[in-house]
């Protein structure tokens, strides 16, 4: 494998950049991180935070290539979202640049309809799912604010769900009467097992949210826990929704702590083949691979 740059890739989600020089086959050679996400910035900003941050790589003339919310409404240049079921092939052939810098393309999103109507969109997780050497017939998991069920088969992405799990975490920690007094998460595994149980026996998640006040209450649960049994609950609503699936490999893309939580509650939920990946390594794997498919 050649060891010289044969892509800029970037990156660009909601809250952080990351820009990378690839080498021929998807390998990072070095990368670099922002914190001036797509979220903060107005369509204008993005070609100067991109030479601000990598500015020096630029200047050889390397093509680049940018997945993520750059290609959302209101960004850098919207880029529609592609039908399922879609492969590298159908993301190459619809690659686009921004009318500020003709020398960099953006991917584009991939979406569920039905009927012909919007009812589910990825915009970032399609090129990590396009970096993973995933089995056929695999679910990718990326855990996070929005937690994404992405289901593949002959290597295209057939379908995907969407679920609310860490932002109604922090809501309902921040905003309600069972955060009082809540510590932080990640400090009890047996309450997160007690709350994925919870929500695998009864799936009715906003009936079982209340039961972190009555466990309270009760005197089996701890200020200190409730924010982990808070979790399992969420987490184990998520998996239970999911458990037609249960014979599929199962590949986590996120945060390492994140992804072994989700991890030991897909095993309660008795998904046999759970796999961890990395996330920056398949990112720049599917944007090599949707770059040479672009080229060929």
């Amino acid at each position: 494998m050649s060891s010289a740059t044969g892509l800029i890739g970037v990156d660009w989600g909601t809250s952080n950049l990351r820009v990378m020089r690839i080498a021929e086959g998807g390998a990072v050679l070095d990368s670099r991180a922002d914190p001036r996400g797509a979220g903060g910035l107005a369509s204008g900003q993005f070609r100067e935070v991109l030479h601000d941050v990598a500015g020096d790589w630029l200047n050889d003339g390397l093509p680049v290539l940018v997945s993520g919310m750059a290609g959302a409404r209101g960004r850098w240049r919207e880029m529609a979202y592609l039908p399922c079921p879609a492969g590298v092939a159908d993301l190459a052939s619809a690659v686009a640049s921004p009318d500020d810098a003709p020398h960099v393309s953006i991917v584009p999103g991939v979406a569920v309809f039905e009927d012909g109507r919007l009812q589910d969109l990825i915009r970032g997780e399609e090129t990590q799912v396009f970096g993973l050497d995933a089995p056929d017939d695999a679910v990718v998991v990326g855990p996070g604010t929005h937690s994404k069920w992405i289901r593949t088969a002959d290597g295209r992405i057939t379908d995907f769900r969407t679920f609310m799990t860490g932002e109604l975490f922090a809501a309902i920690r921040k905003g309600t009467i069972l955060g009082a007094e809540m510590g932080e998460s990640g400090v009890d595994d047996e309450a997160f097992a007690a709350g994925v149980e919870r929500s695998l026996r009864d799936p009715a998640v906003t009936a079982a949210l209340f039961s972190v006040r009555v466990e309270g209450l009760a005197g089996r649960l701890s200020p200190a826990s409730s924010a982990d049994y808070l979790s399992g609950l969420l987490i184990g609503a998520e998996v239970a929704a999911q458990a037609d699936a249960n014979a599929r490999p199962v590949i986590l893309i996120g945060a390492e702590a994140l992804s072994r939580r989700y991890a030991a509650a897909l095993e309660q939920g008795g998904f046999r083949d759970v796999r961890i990946a990395d996330g920056a390594a398949a990112t720049a794997k599917g944007l090599w691979r949707i770059h040479e498919a672009a080229h060929r």
